[in-house]
């Protein structure tokens, strides 16, 4: 029997734990998983300690509010770890938690791996220097990292990244709107965030400039898709208060809503990525408290050109990004309005799309599960 402790973080970590879990069950079936965990983790068998969202924070001075928790429950998952090791520790992502969690078990003989590098080559960058003091393994989502890890001496593999083995190179857009009841001509999906913090700097921000667009554009709805309730409610409530006219459906379907879409207006992050794997024009936002960026940019924390993962990945600027004083409504409409009105650039911009789609599809989950069995068979 090999025991594994695992640790994810948010939504996306115990999304992707549950598929490596299951991977590695199809190999090694007489393993057993227990640690922090989501919902989809402990479906697939992983005993939960800690539930998952105890590391959901975001921000800088989001994590310092939350700190005397994280480290408390750290504290806890390391006596716990230590008093029973496991043959295997795996931490997903949630870098500030586990690598120095990972770091005090490898001291200890406890194999370590990482999964998900930290953004090292965005902001805080000496961190790629320490690595390899965390992890005997890191396992990365996209293809750069693993030479820029391995120049530090950093054990790392390319799995490729889960999203793109979700997502099919073909979307039935007319089965998504007839799934979701859109009728109208033009579809466009607003993306303001999952959290409350990141609803409240851009739901109304952008529900202006849906109003702005629906002036413009003859016959156009919106669909924003939501994976919490709660955050659905939060953005009722916006709507209701702002702004009663607008043809909004909000969903818990977020296949339905990219594929519907002829346009997507996100925040950035992961979902710049899922709206790129679904071959969509979109128009990057992204809004922070006024003294954190303020902390970015005096202390020069920030290292990378671009903030939306497309262009970063494709090494230049592919899609436009509209940060802090330049994300406005009128910014945003007039940047969408530039894609709903060139076919041709649309055309173009979907070629590259569908070269990122194949770079980044490389059955992640069965990569990650057997490159760990494998290091687990060189260590007997």
């Amino acid at each position: 029997m090999t025991r594994f402790v695992i640790v994810a973080g948010e939504s996306s970590g115990d999304l992707l734990g549950s598929k490596i879990i299951a991977s590695i069950q199809d190999l090694c079936p007489d393993a057993t998983f227990e640690g922090i965990a989501g919902p989809k983790m402990t479906q697939v068998g992983c005993k939960q300690w800690f539930n998952s969202s105890e590391l959901s924070v975001m921000g800088l001075f989001g994590v310092l509010k939350h700190l005397p928790r994280i480290l408390k429950v750290r504290k806890e998952l390391t006596q716990k770890i230590l008093k029973n090791p496991p043959d295997v520790f795996i931490g997903i992502d949630a870098p500030d938690f586990n690598l120095k969690l990972e770091k005090k078990l490898k001291r200890r003989g406890i194999k370590t791996i990482h999964v998900v590098s930290p953004s090292f080559w965005a902001w805080r960058k000496n961190r790629v220097r320490f690595l390899n003091q965390s992890a005997d393994l890191l396992l990365c989502l996209f293809p750069f990292e693993e030479d820029l890890l391995k120049e530090h001496n950093v054990n790392a593999v390319f799995i490729g990244h889960p999203l793109a083995d979700s997502i099919k190179n073909e979307i039935d857009i007319k089965a998504a709107r007839n799934s979701l009841e859109l009728k109208a001509r033009i579809v466009i999906t607003l993306m303001p965030g999952s959290r409350s913090s990141e609803i409240n700097r851009h739901a109304q921000l952008f529900f202006e400039a849906a109003a702005l667009l629906t002036k413009k554009l003859e016959d156009v709805e919106f669909v924003v898709p939501v994976v919490d309730p709660k955050i659905g409610e939060q953005l009722k409530k916006i709507l209701a208060m702002y702004l009663t006219d607008l043809k909004v459906t909000i969903t818990d379907n977020i296949h339905s809503a990219l594929s519907a879409s002829d346009l997507v207006i996100t925040k950035s992050g992961t979902s710049t990525l899922e709206a790129a794997l679904y071959k969509k024009p979109m128009v990057v936002v992204y809004k922070m408290s006024s003294l954190s960026y303020w902390f970015l940019k005096t202390f020069s924390i920030v290292h990378t050109e671009h903030i939306a993962l497309p262009n970063i990945l494709l090494g230049k600027k592919i899609v436009p990004e509209l940060i802090q004083e330049n994300a406005s409504s009128k910014a945003i409409l007039a940047e969408s309005l530039f894609w709903l009105s060139n076919h041709q650039k649309v055309i173009e911009l979907q070629q590259k799309f569908d070269f990122l789609h194949s770079q980044l599809q490389q059955n992640a989950s069965f990569l990650a599960a057997s490159t760990i069995v494998k290091m687990l068979q060189q260590k007997k």
